[in-house]
């Protein structure tokens, strides 16, 4: 029962302006991170397919469930936060870590492994901390 108390009361608390704002710098921090900062790379290293047209249909489902995940994401962050900064940086870490174990099995390569750690994981943890500092606010 105390721990719905406590739960209830950190979602309540929340400052949904900052976090609707927050998804939108975590969007925009993706956009940057993965078209111009890393595009290249990311191309390269997880073969994506450039030269195939995408239909609307399927990107805006695409985008919309990178949202739902998004939002999902977070939401654990900002009620972790409200419960204590550093249970949400230790989640943040041990999600990252868990995240860089998933990639291991991708990539055989060790330089291919590298930079798909410092893309994928690198976006997870900045876009992580965009949420807890603005969970701050």
């Amino acid at each position: 029962m105390n721990t719905c108390n406590t739960l209830c009361q950190a979602i309540a608390t929340i400052n949904w302006w900052w976090f609707a704002a927050a998804t939108v710098v975590s969007f925009a921090v993706g956009a940057v991170w993965f078209s111009w900062l890393f595009a290249k790379a990311w191309v390269r290293v997880f073969k994506v397919e450039l030269g195939e047209e995408v239909s609307t249909g399927l990107m805006l489902r695409t985008m919309s469930l990178q949202l739902a995940a998004t939002l999902l994401l977070g939401l654990v962050f900002f009620v972790l936060t409200k419960l204590s900064v550093w249970l949400a940086l230790l989640v943040l870490v041990v999600f990252c870590g868990w995240e860089k174990g998933k990639l291991n099995f991708e990539f055989p390569r060790m330089r291919d492994f590298i930079m798909a750690v410092v893309i994928q994981v690198g976006y997870t943890f900045v876009a992580g901390l965009v949420f807890i500092l603005f969970a701050l606010i």
